[in-house]
């Protein structure tokens, strides 16, 4: 990349953020937003880790629905303390920004189409 394409180089940059896999970490740590397409061959888990600054807007889709992928995020997503996201069928997603809360980082939920919350 240089200088000068610099801002056109980003503009063009691909925001998919790998899926781990079943019981794998999302974004450790998540230092780019972008869209996590998950695909799940049964029942799986994933855990979200804490974004690493603010501003920060990740997706969360189920791309294939093998069974429900179940992802636990490292600090609760709502004001009501829900930790849990439960993405059941193929295309339900979830779309989450990082703020600052307190000394923390931390995702909230932007907007929700289809995914169950919950509170582990």
């Amino acid at each position: 990349m240089s200088g000068h394409n610099a801002a056109k180089d980003l503009a063009n940059a691909g925001y998919d953020i790998a899926d781990p896999g079943h019981q794998g970490t999302i974004g450790s740590p998540v230092i780019q937003g972008g869209v996590v397409s998950l695909v799940t061959a049964a029942a799986e888990t994933r855990v979200l880790a804490n974004p690493e600054r603010a501003g920060l807007v990740i997706t969360l889709a189920l791309q294939t629905d093998g069974g429900d992928a179940v992802v636990t995020a490292a600090s609760a997503v709502n004001q009501t303390g829900n930790n849990t996201l439960t993405l059941a069928d193929a295309g339900d997603e979830i779309t989450l920004k990082s703020i600052r809360s307190g000394s923390s980082f931390v995702y909230r939920v932007a907007s929700n189409d289809g995914v169950e919350l919950s509170t582990v």
